[in-house]
């Protein structure tokens, strides 16, 4: 077995663990507290022993395979742990890589994990899961296709996707849909991503994400998602790293027969600041 095929089994099993401590099944405070603490030793020891990938493409390009540790605070004072890495080349003669990211939010325990695998024949496929404890878990798998516009700059990814809904009845969408209606706890939607890149020059960049989605079986409702980055790449600790403003606007909306004043809405505007180092 090539090194390069142990390096993936190691990602991924070490993903696995990560995972565990990310979404706890004990609700249990100080244990809550130890397994963060925990996730942060892990993070830290995989970072230091982690080999470096060659970064050949734009920091934020999703197909940049290099390692990255990060740190983020909204304006609410939620801190929110990121790590990610990848490997290229690692199957066949053609170009592809395959890539992880966590991303864990030290106060609500909210948590995110996407993995995809790029390849230069077909573009990429991708698996997202997001969950926010007591309120609901959302899985999405799609396919994007990398575009490259003429100016040979700016980068487009769009996407197109399959989402499932699992929303807990403690969610305040959920606590206001009556219980006699059926399938009032989940939705299955089709959804469409967007994500755009434009380098301004070697130092500044400005990186949109854009995200709908409609439902087509269970709970009648839309998601809209809209992130805008503001980055500047630039070195830390003699490391390549990356400094970012970001506003992001979250809306979902409920509505039909599963809501019984027409139409439930739930939105949030936050604004963030945060640096990722490179590895």
């Amino acid at each position: 077995m090539s090194e390069l095929n142990l390096e993936l089994i190691e990602y991924i099993n070490t993903s696995r663990l990560v995972w565990l401590l990310i979404f706890p099944y004990d609700d249990n405070e100080l244990e809550n507290k130890m397994k963060n603490a925990l996730l942060i030793t892990l993070i830290g020891t995989i970072f230091i022993s982690g080999g470096a990938v060659a970064q050949e493409r734009h920091t934020k390009d999703p197909r940049n395979a290099s390692g990255k540790i990060g740190v983020e605070v909204d304006h609410h004072g939620e801190l929110k742990l990121a790590f990610g890495n990848g490997a290229k080349n690692w199957y066949g003669e053609n170009e592809n890589e395959v890539i992880f990211l966590l991303e864990f939010e030290t106060e609500s325990n909210d948590g995110r994990f996407r993995f995809v695998n790029f390849d230069d024949r077909f573009g990429g496929i991708y698996a997202d899961i997001i969950s926010t404890k007591n309120e609901s878990v959302l899985n999405t798998v799609g396919y994007m296709l990398p575009i490259t516009a003429d100016n040979g700059n700016t980068l487009f990814f769009p996407s197109i996707n399959y989402s499932y809904l699992a929303v807990d009845e403690k969610n305040s969408l959920r606590s206001d849909v009556p219980k006699e209606f059926g399938g009032g706890n989940n939705s299955h939607l089709s959804s469409l991503n967007l994500y755009i890149l434009h380098p301004w020059n070697d130092t500044h960049f400005t990186f949109i994400e854009m995200f709908g989605g409609h439902s087509f079986d269970g709970v009648e409702m839309e998601m809209y998602d809209l992130c805008w980055t503001q980055g500047m790449n630039s070195t830390i600790l003699n490391s390549p790293a990356t400094v970012y403003f970001k506003g992001q606007y979250t809306r979902t909306e409920v509505f039909g027969e599963f809501a019984p004043n027409g139409s439930i809405n739930d939105e949030e505007t936050t604004f963030s600041f945060g640096l990722d180092i490179k590895f």
